[in-house]
């Protein structure tokens, strides 16, 4: 039986502390958002991946990672931009999260990290230890997956050469499936392994659908009191002021619409249907068949609705 949480007695030490670890164009922000408005919770976005982001680059400040033309449009927006909760960019290192997330530095009852399950490959000694984290995932098919993550970057695309090109480059991480899913899939071997035993998997297009009965059934499965007032939320993106994430990062991330039709999301909206082969971009049906294996072995532990 399920040990839920009372989030109105209990105390700091009986805190819910939950990862939820998402693949790209997921529906995971969309998750994040309405898990902003449960009662008594800290959220945490994706301070490992800025962590990951901060390393690759040998750099913590993003706002020189677009060049003088970029500086132009970061600059103002962080001037206007409120801080609310989210933190310097600089801070995000991989041992800085896990002595964070193993503190008690909150009186929410629930602590929600939502990250890349990518971000921690080959950093998993720098997950919280000291505190117990319950471990979840979210899931896509790759097809509709690697088809929005080709439409993003695309548009993030600063190298005018690539967007002439009818292809990715090879460099790209959409030509790497071992960059999303093999380590998606890494990661849940590792937590089932030496963490706990069944971790709940939540497949985004059956969540999308039917929120209504999958919604109760992962609260349940982490221990959180499930309202049916969760399955709608405020359309307003000021939510994300209270996260705590990287305040230059998450607000570059937004400039360039990696958020945009999440944090303006009220509710969870069903997918339109998976596009047939022969309209998909070669690239995108390359990396979906490398992955496909990967996304059907966890499907199969899913939890359905």
């Amino acid at each position: 039986m399920t040990t839920k949480v009372d989030t109105q007695e209990s105390s700091v030490d009986d805190q819910v502390c939950v990862f939820l670890w998402a693949l790209p164009r997921s529906l995971s922000t969309v998750v994040t958002k309405c898990m902003s408005f449960v009662d008594g919770v800290q959220v945490w976005h994706e301070p490992y991946l800025f962590s990951r982001q901060n390393e690759d680059m040998g750099n913590t400040d993003v706002t020189t990672r677009w060049g003088e033309q970029g500086l132009h449009l970061i600059l103002p927006a962080l001037a206007k931009e409120p801080r609310g909760k989210r933190l310097d960019n600089e801070l995000f290192s991989f041992p800085w999260v896990k002595s964070q997330l193993e503190k008690q530095d909150t009186d929410e009852k629930i602590v929600f990290v939502k990250d890349m399950a990518n971000a921690v490959h080959g950093k998993y000694e720098f997950l919280p230890t000291a505190r117990k984290f319950r471990h979840t995932f979210l899931i896509r098919d790759p097809i509709p997956m690697y088809n929005s993550f080709r439409k993003l970057l695309s548009k993030l695309r600063v190298d005018t050469a690539a967007h002439t090109s009818t292809e990715m480059p090879e460099s790209d991480v959409l030509q790497q499936p071992d960059h999303t899913y093999k380590k998606t899939y890494d990661m849940w071997r590792y937590v089932k392994e030496h963490l706990e035993p069944n971790p709940v998997i939540i497949d985004s297009a059956e969540l999308a659908a039917h929120p209504d009965k999958l919604l109760p059934k992962y609260f349940d499965a982490i221990g959180v009191p499930y309202k049916d007032e969760y399955l709608q939320w405020d359309s307003s993106p000021n939510v994300a002021n209270q996260w705590k994430t990287s305040f230059q990062g998450f607000l570059i991330a937004s400039l360039g619409g990696v958020h945009e039709k999440a944090m303006g999301s009220t509710c969870f909206v069903p997918e339109g249907p998976i596009p047939p082969r022969n309209d998909l971009a070669a690239d995108v049906i390359k990396c979906a068949d490398a992955a496909r294996p990967y996304y059907e072995e966890m499907f199969e532990h899913r939890t359905k609705p």
